[in-house]
């Protein structure tokens, strides 16, 4: 529909142009007037998995799991290749779709049905496995090019898709799986293309699987060729600049918390030499290093630990360390601060070398690094910052901007009462908005533990800061890596919940959100996250079915990112 949108679009201009011509020489020019600017709006998306609401692919192959036994796909035990392909008889799990608790519609949502093309290079026997609905028909054999081809049909009330792939001979590669009717080298879905075509960056924090991500050097880093993009390693980079080329959006990326000097060289020199002109790239250390729910946090701070008993003071505000006054965080030998100012060295150490491959005039410019932090510990940045400043340089010399992620939530007590309704949800949603979030949007310090807005922050110690009020110290940004609402993880109560995010409240919250953030000033915010399935482990999407697009919370954000900047001007 999109490429029938621009062709058309195409045949009108020419149209007016070759229409025009005749009156070219008689009529003055009419200038045409510029696009109003919109806000800087984008949003997460989903990772790389066979359960996952929303795919940038079109292939199902690659967010398929990783091969696993014939007659049990779900379980490991076949022998692969360096790609993940088997060499042996082997199945595997292609989608799943679970079914949303409390969603009202849960047995009628199933997988996209009609018929599929699959492809694959060696010969197999083809047969679905625990899919009821799914058929598999038309499997033909090129002896010449070792290429089977068959057709899968998903009839409208399956919900997962399993194969298994017998009678090999070594096993089978470059398998592929296609809605029939997809144009030969087409990856991106058109699914995917709809949903984020009003947000002009798309955070990949979790199609890179930041979170826990085992990676330290460049060879070990996914690549377009393998068995599939799932997994721990996250999805291939490359395929993250193609749907930045691709779609026209400027992209946020997360440097894996393991990797080394020579990855983040290695990685620069990718976007430099394939990144599209006029396409920006956001690049962010790791994600939540103060969060200590993520391996990546524990695993900063031992490095932040060892870095300073190895003699770096700056970790440790000037003062040298011993392992044993480390191990006992005593005084300004403190693990934990070690580890924060761990992120601002590191933060800087990526944007000195993205500077060196893509040229001093990129930093700030094509090549945004950002410093992400706690919302709510609003003394973090400030000190983070302040050690850049005091041991690094001038932040705004290496840093695009300061993020956090407002987020407001569900009571936690509301949250694991079976007696919730949607009236007490949006009440409680209300609160914790008006209370946590929209104050500390505005530039402002806290005088007596009392949040002052207004009053500009002017390098005071433990004042509790605002980030726009740190931003415009430093000379640069206040983003959003995150936010939105937040209903808390307690399993009961979920008909309610769910109902609540269906509710047209749930967008005017969204919409309430974003002109204070905008009205304040602030840059770029990122909502979490474009879709995801909803239930004990939250509401996060701003629908849960892609093929749904009318949902409150996605009507309120994709608005937003439409409506020119002048909009939002009110900081109240």
């Amino acid at each position: 529909m999109a490429s029938l949108i621009r062709s058309t679009l195409a045949a009108a201009c020419l149209a007016a142009l070759v229409g025009g011509a005749a009156q070219a020489a008689t009529a003055p020019a009419t200038a045409q007037a510029p696009a109003a600017r919109t806000v800087d709006l984008g949003v997460n998306i989903e990772g790389i998995d066979d359960w996952a609401r929303l795919s940038p692919f079109v292939d199902l192959m690659k967010s398929s799991r990783a091969w696993g036994l014939p007659d049990e796909p779900w379980k490991p035990g076949v022998r692969t290749d360096a790609l993940g392909w088997p060499l042996q008889d082997a199945g595997v799990v292609v989608k799943v779709l679970h079914p949303d608790a409390g969603d009202p519609k849960a047995a009628a949502r199933t997988l996209e049905n009609g018929v599929y093309r699959l492809s694959f290079q060696g010969r197999a026997k083809v047969t679905p496995v625990a899919s009821e609905g799914v058929t598999v028909r038309k499997l033909a054999y090129d002896a010449g090019k070792r290429q089977s081809t068959a057709e899968v049909v998903i009839g409208p009330k399956a919900s997962q898709l399993m194969l298994s792939f017998t009678g090999t001979d070594g096993g089978v590669r470059d398998v592929r799986l296609v809605p029939s009717g997809t144009p030969a080298g087409q990856v991106i879905n058109p699914l995917f293309r709809r949903a984020v075509e009003p947000f002009g960056t798309l955070r990949l924090m979790d199609f890179l699987k930041t979170n826990g991500n085992p990676v330290r050097t460049w060879a070990e880093r996914t690549t377009p060729a393998a068995a599939t993009q799932s997994g721990e390693r996250g999805a291939a980079y490359e395929y993250a600049i193609q749907i930045a080329n691709e779609l026209g959006k400027d992209i946020w990326i997360n440097v894996p918390a393991l990797a080394d000097d020579a990855y983040v060289r290695s990685l620069a020199e990718l976007f430099h030499r394939t990144l599209a002109p006029g396409r920006v790239v956001y690049v962010e250390y790791s994600n939540e290093l103060w969060n200590s729910q993520f391996a990546q946090t524990a695993a900063n701070r031992e490095a932040a630990v060892a870095e300073a008993a190895a003699g770096d003071t700056t970790l440790t505000k000037g003062r040298k360390c011993t392992p044993d006054q480390l191990k006992a965080a005593a005084g300004d030998c403190n693990p934990d601060w070690a580890g924060y100012f761990r992120v601002g060295k590191r933060s800087v150490r990526i944007a000195q070398i993205f500077s060196e491959v893509f040229g001093a005039g990129a930093l700030n410019n094509r090549v945004r690094v950002v410093y992400a932090t706690q919302f709510s510990h609003r003394n973090l940045a400030e000190q983070v910052l302040k050690n850049i400043a005091t041991y690094r340089g001038k932040p705004a010399s290496f840093l695009y901007g300061v993020a956090g992620a407002p987020y407001f939530y569900l009571d936690e007590n509301l949250a694991k009462s079976p007696r919730l309704d949607a009236q007490a949800i949006h009440a409680s949603m209300a609160q914790s908005l008006e209370r946590d979030v929209l104050p500390f949007l505005a530039p402002g310090i806290a005088k007596r533990d009392t949040f002052t807005k207004g009053v500009p922050y002017r390098g005071e110690d433990w004042s509790q800061p605002s980030l726009k009020a740190l931003a415009d110290f430093y000379g640069i940004r206040s983003l959003a890596y995150e936010g939105g609402p937040d209903f808390r993880q307690a399993d009961v109560s979920l008909p309610a919940k769910f109902a609540a995010n269906a509710d047209a409240r749930m967008g005017a919250h969204m919409d309430r959100l974003l002109r204070q953030w905008f009205g304040c000033g602030n840059g770029l915010f990122v909502h979490f996250t474009l879709t995801s399935g909803y239930g004990r482990h939250g509401y996060w999407g701003l629908t849960n079915d892609p093929r749904d697009l009318d949902s409150p919370k996605y009507r309120a954000v994709a608005g937003a990112a439409r409506r020119p900047a002048t909009e939002f001007r009110t900081c109240s």
